[in-house]
């Protein structure tokens, strides 16, 4: 079964509705990274489909008109949307028969958002410019030059340099996109398959230029992994190219050497949100302007969380990479005459899919705090007070409390089925391969063993999730308990907040690992358990307390994981706080497995 169909569905018809020049040419880059993923399935021997390579080039084709209309500022598009490919694919089978390609399945599964779009925000137009600017400098030549995207980013970049490139040599100057993999034995080295290089021309014309675009390089390893390859296909005796938006470097020696670096911003545009975060003054009266603030409006002040003054400050831009990265950079608003918090900044994203998670965002909004505006990326959410986390509500809470938060909460996971659903099956996950390794680097950041049942972990970490419960959620990185808070309205009633719901850095998961993690997190007692899986059966019928007992030890690794984070970065946990938590966590899952062993 095809996993993300539902998804990419869903997504095509919210394309379709906006009608937006910019969300059509992502999207159609999204196709044809599809597009090429299935036809390198096809060279593995995996599936068939000789019509492949010809929807693949028309696809590029489509991708580069899109880009040509963004560049011109008129719709010379297509009209019509690309349509997503549809195919028949199993995990479990591919497992038997090339298990390298698994890391390529779960890709397929994911919506990726372009770091682009999320953590290194660039004018997409700007490739466009560093691609005239590069044919202004570079030396003449008989033939245009070998153009590949490296997947994800790159293909994003690549239709508006062949765009360029095609001003000088017409339609003959095409491009392709390539797929690095990372092995769950060694998840710091990027692969690719030598089927990938089949799709390639087999010879180059002599003196042809090489160009890999990506995004900004960090440590350079996946484009120069790209470049031994290409240089070993094409015997090559002159340096690579390589481009990421503003930025140009040159593979000499099997080093990764800068040429250029500039702000890959537009000239022109008007100054954006996360170009004023340094400027609070300058921030607050661009946010009276654009939304409605009534009486407050000229009685507001920004409160940033983290001050980014200006990003093209050339100091600044030293360390490589130096990315334009609002994703931990929320603020504020809140009152002067009072100081009373009015609303809460948090960037989820541009184009395409910041805007789509706002839309998806919308359907949760029985359990968001209500949104009062979307701009540049920044979702600005009324500030809710008197909030309480529920792990805290629920430990006080007396019988019918408990019950009635439950069945509050119950819903919501309806909603995440029914918006986020992917389908599919025999998913194991992502965790699977790697959680021994993370326990034990815990275990040795806090200097002490945790209680850990490994048969037990190891089994429940290698479940394949077999029942149509799969959902693309926040979970891996929102899974905290305090994601969870509980509030009143005026008139006393019970209301149920998710906090971080947006998916815009999310992956993976299915229905029995989010409910598990939501028990652990607010440590659910097993009667408690019982009544939250009679109020999910309602959507999902086949859910059982077994595979969510099962799930338990994905929980314990989720919530691992993102405290390694928290060590490793910003220490908002010192370390005997968090190894008491662990602790706790881990008596709780071994409870509920005790008491809920005999539940069907």
């Amino acid at each position: 079964m095809d996993n993300s169909t539902s998804l990419f569905r869903r997504l095509e018809s919210y394309v379709k509705e906006t009608s937006d020049p910019m969300h059509r040419y992502m999207f159609s880059c999204i196709v044809e990274q599809r597009l090429a993923d299935l036809l390198l399935l096809t060279r593995c021997g995996i599936m068939e489909d000789h019509e492949l390579n010809a929807r693949l080039t028309t696809q590029r084709r489509a991708c580069v008109q899109y880009a040509s209309g963004l560049i011109q500022g008129v719709s010379q598009a297509p009209s019509a949307v690309s349509a997503w490919p549809v195919a028949t694919l199993s995990p479990a089978s591919i497992n038997r028969r090339r298990a390298e390609l698994l890391p390529l399945m779960k890709v397929m599964q994911e919506l990726r958002t372009p770091e682009c779009s999320g953590y290194d925000l660039c004018d997409l137009e700007v490739c466009y410019e560093d691609a005239l600017n590069w044919l202004r400098e570079a030396p003449a030549a008989s033939s245009p030059p070998l153009l590949i995207g490296v997947r994800t980013g790159g293909a994003y970049y690549a239709p508006f340099w062949s765009l360029a490139f095609r001003q000088r040599w017409g339609n003959d100057a095409l491009y392709y996109t390539v797929r690095p993999l990372r092995q769950p034995s060694d998840p710091q080295a990027p692969a690719y398959l030598p089927e990938e290089f089949s799709l390639l021309p087999a010879a180059l014309e002599p003196g042809t230029e090489i160009m890999i675009l990506e995004d900004q390089p960090h440590t350079g390893q996946t484009v120069l992994e790209l470049s031994r390859r290409l240089a070993a296909k094409y015997r090559l005796a002159k340096p690579i190219w390589v481009s990421s938006p503003g930025r140009l470097f040159r593979v000499e020696n099997d080093r990764l050497l800068r040429i250029k670096d500039s702000v890959p911003l537009a000239a022109g545009k008007p100054k954006r949100v996360w170009q004023m975060l340094g400027n609070a003054r300058e921030l607050v009266e661009a946010l009276e302007q654009r939304l409605d603030w009534g009486d407050m409006k000229s009685d507001l002040e920004i409160v940033p969380y983290k001050a980014i003054q200006e990003w093209n400050r050339p100091s600044r831009r030293d360390d490589v990479p130096f990315r334009i990265n609002p994703r931990k950079t929320p603020f504020i608003v809140k009152r002067k005459s009072n100081g009373e918090h009015v609303a809460f900044a948090k960037f989820i994203g541009i184009d395409l899919f910041g805007d789509f998670q706002v839309h998806q965002l919308q359907k949760f909004a029985p359990y968001l705090p209500r949104v009062e505006g979307f701009v540049d990326g920044y979702v600005i959410a009324r500030y809710e007070p008197l909030l309480t986390e529920m792990r805290e509500t629920l430990a006080r809470s007396g019988a019918s409390l408990y019950r009635q938060i439950l069945n509050e909460v119950a819903p919501y996971w309806k909603l995440l089925l029914e918006n986020h659903g992917i389908g599919g099956d025999c998913m194991v996950h992502p965790l699977a391969e790697g959680w021994a390794c993370l326990l034990e680097e815990m275990e040795q950041l806090l200097g002490a063993s945790l209680p850990c049942d490994r048969a037990w972990f190891e089994n429940g970490l290698h479940t394949e999730w077999s029942r149509p419960t799969h959902v693309y959620s926040s979970l891996p990185y929102a899974n905290q308990h305090w994601h969870w808070k509980v509030g009143r309205t005026a008139d006393g009633r019970i209301t149920i907040y998710r906090f971080h719901a947006d998916s815009i850095w999310g992956g993976t998961s299915c229905l029995e690992v989010e409910l598990a993690s939501f028990i652990l997190e607010n440590r659910v007692k097993a009667c408690g358990v019982r009544l939250l899986v009679d109020g999910v059966k309602k959507y999902a019928r086949l859910l059982q307390i077994q595979e969510i007992v099962r799930a338990l030890p994905i929980a314990c690794m989720l919530k691992m994981a993102n405290l390694v984070k928290e060590i490793k970065g910003e220490r908002r946990w010192g370390k005997e706080l968090m190894f008491s938590e662990l602790m706790e966590s881990f008596r709780h899952l071994h409870d509920l497995r005790a008491e809920l062993s005999e539940e069907k």
